[in-house]
């Protein structure tokens, strides 16, 4: 015979599971649309009254996917530098990543929202700052990062590559899916490199880590800083690439090391 407490607790448990899944449920038919919509539809232009319009029509060769791709090529391929179909589906699949990796960068904000809001009820009041304070700087230092990647790692990476090529007398040439991939493992991982600050920080405003430990222990702050950069980086630029990276994770340590110290001796 089952108790009205195990009845009310299992009531319970499955309602916010629902409430769980339908959030979840609304997020990926959201990435789905757009993910399709990317991959399998295009701007098409018509001009009405002289001025120019577009409107979205099918289209798996002119598709959003495709102008990304080649905005992506033309912004940061060095001239001289030959884009190459290794395989017959390379093309294809590098157009896959790219429109999975637009639609996540749209979808992933609404589903950390989406999180948020099904377990502000179950917080304390200290992490709801917490999260508050955090969500903003998220935002803005992934994109600050990604910026940065397609701005002046990525570009930097290729011109060492050609550079090298033409040193060896060798046909200066890098696969689109190879190409691809770097692309979007730099970017997003110079992204989550940039929120380091925020994870030192909100650790240390929890009273997880205290800001002493940060500063105490940066020796190993800089090994794994470059650990990372080793992960991140394709290793092709003689060592150039890794150390430009893990300098930056390691003054982005500092940086939140020391607004959560300035931070943590206010609050006392």
């Amino acid at each position: 015979m089952t108790s009205p407490v195990g009845s009310e607790v299992g009531g319970k448990f499955f309602k916010y599971l629902d409430e769980l899944l339908g959030r979840l449920k609304k997020t990926v038919i959201l990435f789905l649309i757009i993910f399709f919509l990317l991959f399998l539809t295009g701007p098409v232009p018509f001009l009405f009254y002289g001025i120019r319009f577009y409107y979205i029509f099918p289209s798996f060769y002119g598709s959003f996917s495709v102008l990304l791709f080649r905005l992506v090529e033309v912004k940061l391929l060095p001239k001289g530098l030959i884009l190459i179909n290794v395989s017959p589906f390379d093309i294809v699949v590098s157009d896959v990543y790219i429109s999975l990796a637009a639609s996540l960068s749209v979808v992933i904000p609404i589903l950390v929202y989406q999180i948020l809001r099904f377990a502000e009820p179950a917080l304390y009041i200290r992490e709801k700052k917490a999260i508050n304070y955090s969500i903003f700087p998220i935002f803005i230092l992934f994109i600050a990062g990604a910026v940065f990647a397609l701005i002046f790692i990525i570009p930097l990476l290729m011109k060492v590559i050609y550079s090298f090529a033409i040193d060896l007398h060798i046909l200066p040439t890098i696969g689109v899916k190879n190409f691809i991939s770097i692309v979007l493992l730099i970017t997003v991982g110079m992204g989550l490199v940039f929120e380091t600050p925020v994870v030192v920080f909100a650790l240390s405003y929890l009273r997880v880590v205290p800001p002493s430990v940060w500063l105490k222990n940066w020796r190993y702050a800089v090994v794994g800083a470059f650990f990372i950069a080793l992960l991140i980086s394709p290793g092709a630029t003689g060592g150039i690439m890794e150390t430009t990276i893990a300098v930056i994770i390691i003054v982005l340590y500092f940086s939140g090391a020391l607004l959560a110290k300035k931070f943590y001796h206010e609050q006392e």
